[in-house]
């Protein structure tokens, strides 16, 4: 398997890797029309990164890679220099293999290219529990139409883990000139974050007046400091009550947001992603999770 040669990291010292760094785009397709679905987005996220994508059959039996082109439907039309790996018999395996190869990659797949009631197929679950750094999920049901990035929802809890996705979101958003809308979902009566540097919430969600201007200053300037300077990345702060899930799919619906970016710890079966499951199967975007602790 061969790697891009690799960017030069422009993080500063001490803060989170910055979605530039990415130079490798991991593309698994499995043959079917809806695992095509992820192509168009690879091919933007390529050309904003200037990563190489590289095409793994992620479907039943072994593939030739000089077979893969025609038999996937990818081409240098669909994805300009994609590289064709060799395949095996554990796609999920393959994944993560090229993820840990590749330096600096960034996976980007369909949630599912068939009938699953969970709304996630095998291959994806399997990757998503193996706990990648960072993967874009594509709802398969937006098809092969061209995808553009000019709206950006970014999920924030309030917690420093959720910084690298503020992170993330400035740094994609000053590369495609994408706008940002972070959203704070406040849910009534939920424990307030643990964390040590957590940026919580005021307690009285329905008195505005008196403590959400000062608190929303903080959190956009909190956010500022992870990415882009105020003068190069547009960013807007939304707080909403109600269930977090919920609340971002239903705004990303309304805000018409062609990516969500969201921090998660790397744990997929844990109920603690039970919300982020929710964002994924409904929210009619592809979702870019960010890894939030090493594992």
């Amino acid at each position: 398997m061969s790697a891009a040669s690799p960017k030069p990291n422009n993080a500063v010292s001490g803060q989170p890797e910055q979605l530039n760094s990415i130079c490798n785009l991991i593309i698994p397709l499995d043959g079917t029309v809806l695992s095509r679905s992820a192509i168009p987005v690879a091919r933007v996220l390529s050309e904003i990164c200037g990563a190489t994508p590289h095409v793994i059959y992620a479907g039943q039996g072994l593939l030739h890679p000089n077979e893969m082109s025609s038999l996937l439907g990818v081409g240098e039309p669909q994805l300009p220099g994609a590289v064709f790996d060799c395949c095996n018999d554990d796609p999920a395996g393959m994944i993560m293999e090229a993820a840990r190869n590749l330096a600096e990659s960034l996976i980007v797949m369909c949630t599912h290219s068939g009938s699953h009631p969970s709304g996630f197929g095998h291959v994806a679950d399997s990757v998503l529990a193996s706990g990648p750094e960072r993967i874009v999920m594509v709802p398969p049901e937006r098809g092969e139409r061209v995808w553009s990035l000019r709206r950006i929802l970014l999920a924030h809890d309030g917690t420093p883990d959720s910084d690298l996705a503020s992170g993330a979101a400035a740094e994609i958003s000053m590369m495609a000139d994408a706008e940002v809308t972070a959203l704070h979902v406040a849910a009534r009566q939920a424990a307030r974050p643990e964390q040590p540097g957590s940026l919580t919430a005021p307690r009285y969600i329905d008195q505005p007046q008196h403590e959400w201007p000062a608190w929303t200053q903080e959190f956009v300037d909190r956010m500022l400091t992870m990415g882009a300077p105020a003068s190069a990345v547009r960013f807007k702060l939304v707080v909403a009550g109600g269930r977090p899930g919920s609340e971002i799919a239903q705004l990303a619906r309304e805000k018409k947001a062609n990516l969500i970016v969201m921090a998660w710890d790397g744990e997929w079966q844990s109920a603690r992603h039970v919300a982020t499951r929710v964002v994924i199967r409904s929210c009619g975007c592809p979702v870019l999770l960010v890894r939030s602790r090493a594992q």
